[in-house]
């Protein structure tokens, strides 16, 4: 297993690293603590500048290459989550590779191939596979006659009303698995926001005969594919949520060095300092198993059982860490002013999107047993 980057990947790392540079990076938690509803036109010119640089640098078109063996390019992705989880980025951008990923397991042809250069170009689009379960291919879907329409019901679809098209996976009433690709402004599309603690994007979405602009046919089997596809998702959330702790860490090293206490920084006293070191080290081995789990991927290996790992690994991390520096700042953490509130707020959120880690644990245990000797 070789886990190291390559100088291609390094090179995105830069990149990447100065476009979402620490200049912007406030002005992107801030936008983000903001609802969209309502924000200020600074919150939308801010949301329009990002998504224009990430297109530009080409990050969503990461994941087509044509280059066999790195179809995927999922290194590159955590590359790119592992930042945008450091500035609390929140955006359609890894349910759009997510999409582009399914599309690439189906049939070619030229409506696939359209969307896949339509999303390449800055075509958004918001997946309905955070319900806070682990199959949400499982959830119920109605095909209409002809295959023309659907209708469904999803919660806590992210950015479902900036997002141009909705990825619907479900299951029909005779057992099918099958995933529809919808136009978001269209008749039958209905959105309602969730209320919740990280003042997220959060929607409910109801399709009532919304007319269906692709159905993803995979070349395989549709059921092994969503297994694939979820494990794709779980690296790229592990990877966000280990940038989000290692920002939040720092974070905490920052303030320790500023309060004082006896007339010393309390980064002298041990009992902080040792705390700091305890999530140093396990934000070291949560981004080690992340970064397996997309070479895994990369080298067409099954990197499911190592996916649902890093997540449950990075979500229990992103979430002790943002309570641990909310904590080392004091009451100052918790008011407007502060970032730690920010970076609690999203920790506890992202942290339960693809299920909790006990969910994910149990959905991957049987790949576990499988793989023991004597199995």
């Amino acid at each position: 297993m070789d886990v190291t980057l390559d100088a291609e990947h390094e090179e995105l790392r830069r990149l990447v690293t100065e476009t979402l540079g620490d200049e912007i990076a406030p002005l992107i938690r801030r936008m983000a603590d903001r609802p969209r509803h309502g924000a200020g036109p600074d919150d939308t010119e801010i949301r329009a500048l990002v998504w224009q640089a990430l297109t530009g640098m080409g990050a969503l078109g990461l994941n087509q290459s044509p280059a066999p063996g790195d179809r995927r390019g999922l290194r590159a992705l955590a590359v790119l989550a592992e930042r945008l989880g450091e500035v609390l980025y929140q955006g359609p951008l890894l349910d759009t590779v997510l999409t582009s990923e399914a599309l690439l397991r189906c049939t070619p042809g030229p409506e696939r191939d359209r969307f896949l250069k339509e999303i390449a170009a800055g075509a958004s689009v918001a997946a309905a596979v955070r319900d806070g379960g682990v199959r949400p291919y499982d959830a119920p879907l109605t095909a209409g006659t002809a295959g023309g329409t659907v209708s469904a019901e999803r919660r806590f679809v992210a950015f479902a009303a900036e997002a141009d098209w909705l990825l619907i996976p479900g299951l029909t009433a005779d057992g099918a698995h099958r995933t529809a690709l919808v136009r978001s402004d269209r008749p039958g599309v209905h959105l309602r926001r969730h209320e919740e603690l990280g003042r997220g994007e959060l929607y409910a979405v109801r399709l009532t005969d919304a007319p269906v602009a692709l159905w993803l046919t995979p070349e395989g089997d549709a059921e092994s594919t969503w297994h694939e596809l979820i494990a794709s998702a779980r690296t790229l959330q592990a990877a966000y949520l280990v940038g989000l702790a290692r920002a939040a860490l720092r974070l905490g090293t920052d303030r320790l060095k500023e309060r004082r206490q006896f007339g010393a920084a309390l980064a002298r006293q041990q009992a902080p300092a040792f705390l700091l070191a305890r999530l140093a080290t396990r934000v070291d081995a949560a981004h080690l198993l992340t970064r397996q789990a997309a070479w895994e991927a990369d080298t067409a290996r099954d990197h499911r059982l190592t996916a649902g790992q890093a997540l449950a690994m990075a979500a229990e991390l992103a979430r002790d860490t943002g309570r641990d520096v909310l904590h080392l700042h004091g009451a100052h953490g918790m008011t407007e002013a502060s970032d730690a509130q920010l970076f609690y707020r999203r920790a506890t959120v992202e942290s339960r999107v693809l299920g909790s880690p006990a969910r994910v644990r149990a959905d991957v245990l049987p790949l576990l047993q499988a793989g023991r000797p004597g199995n």
